[in-house]
């Protein structure tokens, strides 16, 4: 009889073992379910806000000779010129005038081309052609172009690898397509020519990166780049509602600075938009 109670007791205690042990699993099972659930529905998101943002474009290039740029008539009027072909000038010399606007020579040079005094002119029209006598970095600009008004203001750095720099560049110009003749002349279309100062110690070929930036922007809608698919124009986000709906939702974009864009359209400030973009799954982030 005892030898049977005992039995008994035996089984009870392992019967109650199993199930405790089955209970712990489910419950951490379902913490481990909660967990995972939990991941993967807090999003991140990011909000558009308003700020500041400098225009800017970096690239590694090379250091070459510079070639001759183009100085453009700034609107439609009557060219008068104030030096001659092959004239030697200095910076910031006036090289002549459009409706009484004086238009300046960035840096020392010779005149190659000029366009006849009291010659009627478009906007934009190669009124004169410079050489300057030194070394540039020359950038593929089209997109960063885009972005920003006729005349802008351009200012850039470079740092030649494993040499001098960060060092400001004396001028951001135009590269002249064909420095032959006057007829005909246009700019080498998405490329800015940053000259190097004659007095900096470098010579062609060595690696470089310059950085190219034009006037800050500010009070406009901002987002990272990284939250936006697409970059030249338009681009799509995901926006998070106040009920958790997500919104496919496309955006025009304007400058950026490598690190966020400016959004000129699409959203409004306080927005919540998810940090993953449209083309990406968030399940895989």
């Amino acid at each position: 009889m005892m030898k049977l109670l005992r039995k008994q007791m035996l089984l009870c205690s392992i019967l109650f073992l199993v199930f405790t042990l089955s209970a712990c699993s489910a419950i951490g099972q379902t913490d481990e379910n909660n967990l995972t659930y939990s991941a993967t529905s807090a999003e991140k998101t990011v909000s558009v806000v308003r700020g500041t943002i400098t225009p800017t474009v970096s690239t590694q290039t090379t250091i070459v000779p510079a070639v001759p740029f183009i100085i453009s008539s700034p609107e439609n009027g009557i060219f008068n010129t104030a030096v001659e072909l092959e004239e030697k000038i200095t910076a910031g010399q006036i090289i002549g005038t459009v409706n009484g606007k004086e238009l300046k020579s960035p840096v020392d040079g010779t005149i190659t081309s000029i366009a006849p005094s009291n010659e009627s002119v478009p906007s934009n029209y190669p009124v004169a052609i410079v050489h300057y006598t030194g070394f540039a970095l020359n950038v593929e600009a089209d997109n960063f172009l885009s972005t920003l008004p006729e005349y802008a203001e351009l200012k850039a750095k470079f740092q030649v690898y494993d040499g001098v720099g960060p060092t400001d560049m004396i001028a951001v110009v135009s590269p002249a397509a064909d420095e032959n003749a006057f007829t005909g002349i246009v700019p080498q279309e998405g490329i800015l020519q940053c000259l190097i100062s004659q007095t900096v110690d470098v010579k062609s070929g060595q690696s470089a990166t310059v950085v190219i930036t034009a006037t800050t922007r500010n009070d406009v809608l901002i987002l990272p780049l990284s939250v936006i698919a697409g970059r030249q124009g338009t681009g799509l986000v995901t926006v998070i509602t106040p009920n958790g709906e997500r919104v496919e939702t496309k955006v025009t974009l304007g400058v950026t600075d490598g690190a966020n864009i400016e959004i000129l359209s699409g959203l409004e400030e306080g927005d919540v938009v998810s940090a993953t973009p449209p083309n990406l799954d968030p399940r895989g982030i």
